[in-house]
Order: structure tokens, then C-alpha cells, then sequence
């Protein structure tokens, strides 16, 4: 037996509706074929958070302002379903002072659709930089955390990205792409 769930997704902008749009309809589709059925509804939906008798006098004028049996009620309760995340880590050492390391970093993430939410320089040689990365073709965000600790004229990066499905590996294999053109060692590890 199908159980009718309610979905409210709060999405950023309309490039990230078309691509949940694109999920809905792929899902319509008949993919869970006898299973049940997923579609995008065409209403409005409210999330009403009201007492007993206060949600009876906001359904009552409700009622004056729309065509009988065109309201459906559900009671919800907050469900947390959340796809598995994978750990991906990459240490990577660099022949470089950390402000280099800092600039070329902030570069290639640049070119990665990506977003820096922090950039914190703790000393002369320790920072941390916190990136959310858009992955394309489907793959979805990564965030990723970047340490940096200079000793002895190198520069360390202890890199951890976090994301669901291939998306971590996949931003992982970029990066030691990306880090390839560079004299540098790469060190890397998987978190399930």
C-alpha cells in the first residue's frame, strides 16, 4: 500500500526548480510502475502550525473563498529522510607559501560553480577556507573544507568534501585533475 506523502522543497532560485522539475517528471513518468506515482501539485500549499480551534476558523473562511471539494487537508508530521553522504579526502602538499596556495585554491575553485561561505586566516600560516560546490550533470552539492598549514616553505591542504552520491568522488577526481598540473603530492582517502 502506497502512503501519500506531502514534499515542501524551498528552492534557491529558478535554476534549481528546473532541475527539481526535472526530478518530478522523470519520477511521473511511470518509473515506480504499480508502485504509485509521483506529480508536482498545482495549488497552493500552506503549512499551517495553528490550534485545534484556530485551524477550524482559517479553514472556515478558506471554505468561503474556494469551490467546494477543492481543499484537501492532511495532518503532517516533519519526516527526515536524507540520502547517504560520502567523505572523500585529498591532502595535498604544495612547494609554496600559504598565500599562493590560498590564491591558486580560490582559482580553481572559481571555475567549479562553486560558492566560498568562509575564509578565515587564524595566523601567518594556518587558515581555513568552506566552499559549497554545485556538481553538473546531476551529481548535486558538495561542501568541502579546505585547511591550509605552511611549515618549512610548503603548504599543506587538508581537503574534505561531503556530498551525496558520486558527488564527492567526482569533485575529487577534478581536483587531483586540477592539482596534477602542479608540483605538488597528493594523499587521499573515502568515508562512507
Amino acid at each position: 500500500m502506497t502512503t501519500t506523502h506531502i514534499i515542501v522543497m524551498d528552492c534557491a532560485d529558478d535554476t534549481e526548480k528546473k532541475r527539481v522539475r526535472y526530478v518530478i517528471d522523470k519520477w511521473g513518468e511511470g518509473r515506480v510502475e504499480g508502485k504509485g506515482k509521483v506529480s508536482e501539485l498545482k495549488a497552493i500549499v500552506v503549512k499551517a502550525d495553528l490550534d485545534g480551534d484556530v485551524i477550524s476558523d482559517f479553514l472556515a473562511e478558506l471554505y468561503s473563498k474556494i469551490s467546494a471539494g477543492r481543499v484537501e487537508i492532511y495532518k503532517a508530521e516533519r519526516e527526515k529522510v536524507e540520502p547517504e553522504k560520502r567523505v572523500e579526502s585529498l591532502k595535498v602538499t604544495f612547494k609554496d607559501d600559504i598565500k599562493s596556495v590560498e590564491k591558486l585554491i580560490s582559482f580553481i575553485f572559481s571555475k567549479k560553480n562553486s560558492t566560498l561561505r568562509e575564509h578565515r586566516s587564524l595566523s601567518d600560516n594556518f587558515s581555513e577556507m568552506e566552499y559549497m560546490v554545485y556538481m553538473r550533470r546531476g551529481k548535486g552539492g558538495v561542501s568541502v573544507k579546505v585547511v591550509l598549514r605552511e611549515e618549512r616553505g610548503e603548504t599543506t591542504a587538508d581537503i574534505r568534501l561531503e556530498g551525496i552520491e558520486e558527488a564527492a568522488k567526482s569533485l575529487k577526481d577534478d581536483l587531483k585533475g586540477d592539482f596534477s598540473y602542479f608540483d605538488v603530492s597528493i594523499s587521499e582517502e573515502t568515508k562512507v
